[in-house]
């Protein structure tokens, strides 16, 4: 029984000390969204620390399939019905930097890959509609939203595009 016991405790203070961080909020300043059919996609870059590549590429693909609608038609949802506004206070997050500091591009690959929900932390900033105005302009406001995504890969000197004619 002394045994069972110990046992216990031993993986009781195993299972806190190497459990998984839950969620991961990302702040990507200016996110560059890429739609192909009814996926989106969204990444960052940085600069490579392995001499033969220039960049490594974090990609992510953008939680938006909803399920089937009562003609079993797939729904996906856009960006605009996915944001949630949040306040950034309620909510610990990282930047591309804070996530990348000090580390290669495996232990950054590594660490995405072992979180169970990852959020996009956007920043947007709009006009006061409040009919303030200054002799600068009108006041623009900053909001935060999050959008659910999935840690897809990582990329080797790959740099977004977007081939779209808009």
């Amino acid at each position: 029984m002394k045994k069972i016991i110990i046992s216990l405790i031993f993986l009781s203070i195993t299972q806190i000390t190497t459990s998984q961080d839950n969620s991961l909020y990302l702040l990507i300043e200016k996110p560059f969204f890429i739609k192909t059919h009814n996926n989106i996609s969204v990444g960052f870059s940085i600069k490579s620390k392995d001499k033969r590549f220039i960049l490594d590429y974090f990609q992510f693909r953008i939680s938006n399939y909803m399920g089937l609608d009562e003609n079993g038609n797939d729904i996906f949802l856009d960006l605009k019905q996915l944001r949630k506004k949040v306040t950034t206070d309620s909510i610990k997050y990282k930047t591309i930097l804070s996530l990348s500091e000090n580390k290669k591009w495996w232990e950054i690959h590594n660490e995405l890959s072992l979180k169970k929900k990852i959020f996009l932390l956007e920043k947007v900033k709009i006009k006061d509609d409040s009919g303030t105005y200054s002799l600068e302009g009108y006041k623009e406001i900053t909001k935060y939203y999050i959008i659910p995504m999935i840690y897809e890969c990582t990329r080797k000197n790959t740099v977004p595009t977007n081939l779209s004619s808009k």
